[in-house]
């Protein structure tokens, strides 16, 4: 069966309920420790011994190797990083949280007995320093202690960060745009991405990655008491290891409403079990979709080159406000080109909107239809949409890609 006619299935099936079927992720380890030589990794494992916990796994490489490791594999729920054979620390410890998943507790070991060094460890998240050599009690300790308040921010508190998309009108590619990046998040930087589309009835997130929808997006909404971390991640969809979509295609003509509280929940427990929360904001003004607006850490407006996209670019702006340290906007122009010499130019749209589009995305028609017979994403290919999807990635992460061209970045 083509790709067309499993969609055209997809579609016939929807009038009818779907139960959750999606296959869930699978489960973290309950402890991963990184050492740097044999003699430390028998004192940690007689310790662990003796302590009887259970299953765990410990591997030579200290943090180096846990950067790398976890760069591409799920987090364990206990990490112990050894860094005795590290100069700088510090800073390899704010990598180590870049690649964490959200709820990993970080225990550092090291041979260095210095207060300034416990302090600037616990700065940079983790939750315990041990001076080896490891001993029962002190391991005891800090397996079962729970974060204390610090200067710092522990990186088991860490969430994840809300990237929320809407369209200055319809039609101008809002969902592409969102699908597109969230796997590019997914499968070029290796993050653990949760894409959620919240219309319900006719949303195409879950279409456009070849995925079914279930019924649990609307329980999820209407029950939000129900929501926990087990129940979203048996309730998302998995395209490959690391990208999960949670949608819904509930009937047409079915009233179906739910409130800003709901969609803070659903929100607050996605950021708990992923890097990065894409959440696909249909353009309606509810009291539930603007709630989704204020609590994103980036909101992503697009539009097109039109005079329609560009006034309603400006309503979208005054109504989202200028931004803050924690919530900012971002312009992104989309199908660049399609209008020819009567599209209105990226200095104008500029001047008018009062903010410069940050990424621009040309118009290659072709290559879609391309990547939609072919089951893939634009993103996956190379030449300019690639590279400008890279380019809003870099915007959204600060981790710069390969290759950058005129198009990708409007400066």
């Amino acid at each position: 069966m083509s790709r067309t006619q499993q969609q055209a299935q997809s579609l016939i099936e929807a009038a009818a309920p779907i139960e959750t079927a999606a296959k869930a992720p699978p489960p973290r380890l309950p402890l991963l420790a990184f050492v740097a030589d044999a003699e430390t990794e028998a004192a940690l494992q007689s310790r662990l011994d003796e302590l009887s916990v259970p299953a765990p796994i410990i591997m030579r490489g200290g943090i180096a190797k846990a950067i790398r490791y976890l760069s591409s594999e799920r987090s364990p729920d206990t990490l112990i990083v050894d860094v005795s054979d590290v100069d700088l620390p510090v800073p390899q410890l704010h990598k180590l949280a870049e690649v964490c998943e959200p709820r990993v507790t970080v225990i550092a070991i090291g041979d260095h007995n210095d207060v300034d060094l416990y302090r600037d460890l616990i700065q940079a998240g983790v939750s315990e320093y041990i001076v080896k050599p490891v001993t029962r009690q002190l391991l005891g300790q800090a397996l079962s202690a729970k974060a204390a308040p610090a200067a710092g921010v522990p990186i088991e508190q860490k969430l994840g960060r809300m990237i929320a998309f809407v369209g200055a009108r319809g039609g101008v590619g809002t969902t592409t745009l969102a699908t597109n990046l969230a796997w590019y998040l997914a499968n070029r930087q290796k993050r653990r991405v949760g894409l959620l589309d919240l219309d319900l009835q006719t949303g195409d997130c879950a279409l456009a990655l070849n995925l079914k929808s279930t019924a649990a997006l609307r329980e999820a909404l209407l029950s939000p008491l129900r929501v926990d971390g087990v129940f979203l991640e048996r309730a998302m969809a998995a395209q490959g290891e690391r990208l999960f979509v949670l949608s819904s295609e509930d009937p047409l003509g079915v009233e179906i409403a739910f409130t800003p509280d709901a969609v803070e929940k659903v929100v607050a427990v996605l950021r708990t079990l992923v890097h990065f929360v894409v959440v696909d904001v249909p353009r309606i003004q509810t009291p539930a979709y603007r709630r989704a607006l204020d609590l994103a850490d980036l909101r992503i407006i697009v539009a097109d080159q039109t005079l329609h996209a560009v006034r309603d670019a400006v309503r979208l702006r005054s109504l989202l406000g200028e931004g803050d340290a924690e919530h900012w906007n971002l312009l992104v122009v989309n199908r660049s080109g399609e209008g020819g010499r009567r599209a209105i130019s990226l200095g104008e749209f500029g001047n008018v909107a009062k903010l410069q589009p940050k990424a621009v995305i040309p118009y290659e028609p072709r290559l879609f239809a391309r990547a939609v017979a072919k089951g893939q994403m634009a993103a996956e290919g190379r030449g300019p949409v690639a590279d400008a999807i890279a380019a809003l990635a870099f915007e959204v992460t600060g981790r710069r890609p390969e290759r950058r061209g005129w198009w990708g970045l409007g400066k």
